[in-house]
């Protein structure tokens, strides 16, 4: 079967540095309120809104959970006010800012949370390079020597009558084996009173026990650490030691943070019973145990007998240290590192982006700045549903319709996130740029997150649902998979294959979970919703962007509501009427005491501020490229489809496209995607995000060569991260990688 592509739900609209777009919109305060300025416009504009895909309105304060499923389950109906769907005119002005900040370039109205460097996984190569070290002191590093301690079998059990603890200190006797490594062959504690006798090719030393625990599939050795037949090299720091324990400290709060209090202290045994962070539950990732340095405050501290690995630069010299041979680690700069200061949320009143000045600011520093808030100039009056319940909500029997899980935002993923440069926002990072290069100075932010719409669906069957006894996510509508509902349970952990080989065999039960949601109703397609968006004292500019929004060309959605990446809330915006005047018309009305403005021809009026905002968006190659970016997103690819990366099982009959798997594992796809050949990206691999309106291939479905990895039932059950909430599974993080 030739490549599947696809496009991933999300994108980025590029976001420029500010500095060289027109005057009309650079930073400045707003207009004064204390008049309506003579060529500035007020007034009203009705608009409606109509669905072309469902919309989710879901109502949490009507939630109840399902009569059958997991506990932290909800059935959410579709809110209600007066009988017919509500649609907050919050929601309304949010898309409608969302938008506004993307096409006139504006600073980011909010972007907290990202002060942090991001983690990444160092590949097995990274390992070659590192060294064991024992601390002795501040800045005092001796280099130690390491041999295999077998303490496992292949599934994990303990060989040991009486295994070391971690951080023992051991007498032990070693020798060489396979593969030129050093391996123990005996070992009592450094108190035990019995006398060791190394044999020929063997040799007597003392360490100590760096035992993990069975924290990786199929893991049979720990480590000994061990003083060489020589004293010790001390080598030296390459930095200040505090700069090298504060690098220690912020990885030790990356894998801290990457972990939730659940996952490590509220696991289940088969028995019921809560298991300790380092203890093994069962078969497959998500029962393995959890390193000491990830749950463990003493072993994440850097002092005096720590035993760690250190990374050598070309002086032999210490550049930093890792609790573990295959680590993660964190990049040089944080994500608000690469978002420019002309993008970042304005920090005082005179600093405002068009964005800021329509539709109003906080400042990010409040207490500390005055004024330290502006209403905005824009209001959306309450939206009202013109539809009858009847004909405007579809609703779903007994427990609803279980959602397919949302993915969380992975920011560590800069593959997708990070532009080649600050100066290029729409440039994605070279294909097979290493990982480690990622995130570093120089680079951007590819700028604001927006979802596709799903374009080339069969509007017919794609939003109805099969008979009962199908599944409903495994049954292709057209073309397309109806990635919106979740799969069914998979007959066995291995998710076989139906006899055809052209899905997986899933019995009835459905997916009710902590990592999903189920609905029992939503806006049907062509449900139609009116509201009113009122302007006061809007400059030509801002008028023609805004009209720009509300009239986009035909064929092309806003986005809206939840379930946004799975095809729900496509809208489309329709001006019916206006109302608009100019300072001067209301002046001259009130001088006049007549109660009669002026007549005007709002369809003239609007067009012509388009045609004003048109024309400054042509005269700037940035706003332009913005422009292409949104209508791309807007229109969709009717050739693709639109959901999140999978790979495809080897197995898999050759004409069938691929279908969702009902275990998930998406990670599997960016784990595919970090595949290396020597020190590079494999062929075809190291992928970055297109650009929505660029020349680069899709990204393209891989090849899933290791069909047997599966998770057990219990490691199907952890969870993953949605919502705000934890939810992970099969004891990999977000990207996709393994405890440690």
């Amino acid at each position: 079967m030739k490549a599947e592509g696809f496009l991933n739900p999300y994108t980025f609209v590029p976001a420029f540095p500010r500095e060289g777009l027109p005057k009309q919109l650079q930073d400045s305060p707003p207009p004064s309120r204390d008049r309506l300025h003579p060529e500035r416009w007020s007034g009203r504009i009705e608009v409606a809104l109509t669905t072309e895909t469902p919309l989710l309105l879901p109502d949490p304060a009507r939630s109840q959970p399902p009569s059958s499923g997991e506990e932290g389950h909800e059935v959410y109906p579709v809110r209600l006010r007066d009988g017919r769907p509500h649609l907050g005119s919050t929601a309304v002005k949010g898309m409608l800012r969302s938008a506004f900040e993307a096409v006139t370039n504006s600073r980011f109205g909010v972007f907290s949370g990202h002060d942090a460097p991001l983690g990444f996984r160092r590949d097995a190569g990274y390992a070659l390079k590192l060294v064991p070290v024992y601390v002795a002191g501040k800045g005092v590093l001796y280099r130690f020597e390491t041999a295999l301690l077998e303490m496992y079998d292949d599934q994990g059990n303990q060989l040991l009558a009486r295994p070391p603890g971690h951080m023992q200190r051991l007498r032990a006797i070693i020798k060489r084996g396979d593969q030129n490594r050093m391996k123990v062959v005996d070992f009592v504690p450094d108190s035990a009173a019995r006398v060791l006798q190394p044999g020929p090719g063997e040799h007597l030393v003392n360490g100590i026990a760096y035992v993990t625990g069975p924290t990786v599939e199929k893991k049979r050795f720990e480590r000994f650490f061990y003083k060489g037949p020589e004293k010790p090299e001390q080598l030296k720091p390459a930095r200040p030691w505090e700069e090298i324990a504060a690098d220690w400290d912020i990885l030790m709060s990356n894998y801290k943070s990457a972990h939730s209090t659940a996952e490590l202290h509220e696991r289940s045994t088969a028995e019921g019973r809560i298991a300790k962070p380092g203890e093994r539950i069962g078969d497959g990732p998500g029962q393995l145990a959890w390193s000491p340095h990830i749950h463990d405050a003493d072993h994440q501290k850097l002092g005096v007998g720590t035993l760690c690995y250190a990374r050598l630069n070309e002086d032999r010299e210490v550049e930093r240290l890792y609790p573990v041979l295959i680590p993660r680690d964190v990049y040089s700069v944080s994500p608000a590192d690469l978002l420019g200061p002309s993008l970042a949320p304005a920090p005082t009143y005179a600093d405002m982006s068009p964005a800021d000045r329509l539709f109003g600011w906080v400042a990010p520093n409040g207490r500390s700045v005055r004024p330290a808030a502006y209403r905005g100039r824009l209001r959306v009056s309450p939206v009202v549903c013109t539809d009858d319940s009847d004909k405007a909500i579809q609703t779903f029997p007994a427990d609803g319709l279980p959602l397919a899980i949302l993915s969380a935002p992975k920011p560590q993923q800069g593959r997708f996130y990070v532009a080649e440069s600050a100066a290029r926002p729409d440039q994605p990072i070279k294909d097979g740029t290493r990982k480690a290069d990622i995130y570093r100075p120089g680079r951007g932010l590819r700028g604001r997150k927006v979802y596709w719409h799903h374009a080339g669906l069969d509007a017919e069957q794609h939003w109805k649902l099969p008979s009962a006894d199908a599944d409903a996510a495994q049954l292709r509508a057209g073309e397309r998979y109806r990635e919106y509902v979740r799969s069914r349970t998979p007959v066995d952990d291995s998710a076989p294959l139906t006899p055809d080989k052209r899905r997986f065999a899933t019995t009835h039960p459905e997916q009710r979970d902590s990592q999903n949601r189920s609905i029992s109703g939503w806006v049907r397609p062509g449900t139609t919703f009116r509201f009113t968006v009122e302007v006061r004292d809007v400059d030509e500019c801002e008028l023609g962007a805004l009209a720009w929004l509300l009239a986009l060309p035909a064929g092309h959605f806003h986005r809206l509501g939840f379930g946004r990446p799975l095809g729900f809330g496509s809208v489309r915006l329709n001006i019916e009427h206006a109302e608009l005047h100019k300072g001067s018309d209301y002046r001259a009305h009130y001088r006049s005491l007549s109660g009669i403005l002026p007549d005007r021809d709002w369809h003239a009026i609007v067009n012509t501020a388009i045609e004003t905002f048109n024309t400054l968006v042509g005269a700037s190659p940035a706003l332009k490229t913005v422009r292409e970016a949104m209508l791309a997103v807007s229109r969709g690819v009717p050739t693709l489809p639109v959901h999140y990366p999978r790979v495809r099982r080897i197995d898999l009959h050759h004409t069938a496209p691929t279908p969702p798997d009902p275990r998930g594992l998406q990670y599997k796809w960016f784990t595919a995607n970090e595949q290396l050949q020597g020190e590079t990206s494999a062929r075809g691999r190291g992928r970055s995000l297109p650009r929505p309106a660029g020349t680069e291939p899709p990204l393209e479905i891989y090849s899933d060569e290791d069909k047997s990895t599966s998770p057990s039932n219990g490691a199907r059950k952890q969870k993953w991260r949605q919502n705000g909430k934890s939810m992970r599974r099969d004891g990999r993080n977000q990207n996709g990688r393994r405890q440690s």
